[in-house]
């Protein structure tokens, strides 16, 4: 029988216990470093900032379209543009294939500036809007009579003032609007026609006018 060495046993309960070497201790957490506020441009923000300023311009450019198409101000004081300039004798000469009566084409000078020109055949109406010398939007109306109603549509709430004669034909003066734009207004009654003017100018201003328009029936 082998005899139990004292010294194998202490060995190996010394081989099977803690060592005393120094074990390595764990790498430390990485700290990520502080974002700066002056960032490169990525493909991110440069998208982004590139839809704003596309943006903007494209809200720039449709208000500048829009004040040159419409214009600014009221339809009274805003000039005609050059190109809606309208041959007034060429379409009068075809309203005077239905008109009933001698259409009227104002020689008023090259101050009145010819606006619009409708003939209705309906109601056998002729009718050309003018801007005046004080650019002002002056309306012409002749008809086979300047009726109540036809008076009260085209000038509502007119008030019949003074007659006067203008080239020999008797006319009335009108006025009516608001004390803030004062409307005056001239009806005249030819034979076999009726002529209306009207507008936010002045009285010496519609006399000019119907003297033309019934010195060109003439």
């Amino acid at each position: 029988m082998h005899e139990r060495r004292d010294d194998d046993s202490d060995a190996n309960r010394e081989g099977s216990g803690p060592t005393s070497e120094p074990q390595a201790s764990p790498a430390p957490a990485t700290v990520p470093a502080p974002k700066s506020h002056y960032q490169l441009p990525t493909r991110k923000n440069t998208s982004l900032r590139n839809m704003i300023w596309a943006l903007g311009l494209t809200m720039l450019i449709v208000v500048v379209v829009g004040i040159g198409f419409f214009g600014v101000g009221s339809d009274q004081s805003r000039e005609p543009l050059p190109n809606t300039e309208v041959d007034l004798a060429q379409t009068a000469e075809r309203a005077q294939e239905s008109a009933p009566y001698p259409v009227v084409v104002p020689a008023a000078g090259e101050e009145w500036a010819v606006r619009s020109v409708r003939f209705t055949d309906a109601e056998d109406r002729w009718e050309v809007r003018y801007s005046s010398p004080q650019r002002h939007l002056v309306t012409m109306v002749q008809a086979p009579e300047i009726s109540a109603p036809m008076l009260s549509a085209s000038f509502p709430g007119a008030v019949e003032g003074e007659e006067q004669e203008i080239a020999g034909v008797p006319c009335r003066m009108l006025s009516g609007g608001t004390d803030d734009e004062p409307h005056t207004g001239l009806s005249c009654a030819g034979d076999g026609w009726g002529l209306l003017i009207h507008g936010a100018t002045e009285p010496e201003e519609l006399r000019e006018l119907a003297e033309a328009a019934i010195t060109s029936i003439d």
